[in-house]
């Protein structure tokens, strides 16, 4: 993938990303999700860039519109291409962003959690109580 001090690929997965929400908002009128592009990521050599998004909705109108993008990547694409100015234009790979949903679970987990048996909970200074030394 791109490496973070290489600038071309940076300004590129950034424009494919921009370029990328603008035409998933053009297109999206008929489907069930809400999707949003969180991330793009470019080959050093500029020729494959991978864009993770995710879909606000039930599970069953994530589905479909995760096969909606992954069946509409050449469309988008021609848009990109048009958007660009390169002698190639990359080829696009939808990928579903797992990110936001591994956060969740991991909050859920942790407030499931219980503190061990006799350690102190944790209290923040009330307004009437001393703070620690600023």
């Amino acid at each position: 993938m791109a490496k973070p001090s290489y600038p071309r690929a940076r300004r590129l997965a950034e424009t494919i990303r921009r370029l990328a929400g603008e035409w998933l908002e053009a297109e999206q009128a008929d489907q069930p999700g809400l999707v949003t592009v969180t991330d793009v990521r470019v080959t050093e050599d500029l020729h494959h860039a991978s864009v993770f998004f995710t879909v606000l909705g039930d599970d069953q109108a994530r589905a479909e519109t995760e096969a909606w993008v992954a069946s509409a990547a050449v469309q988008a694409r021609t848009f990109v291409a048009s958007q660009l100015r390169l002698r190639h234009a990359p080829t696009i790979e939808f990928v579903p962003d797992t990110v936001p949903g591994e956060g969740a679970r991991i909050d859920r987990l942790l407030a499931g959690l219980e503190p061990p048996r006799g350690a102190p909970v944790n209290q923040s200074p009330g307004p009437d109580q001393e703070g620690s030394g600023a």
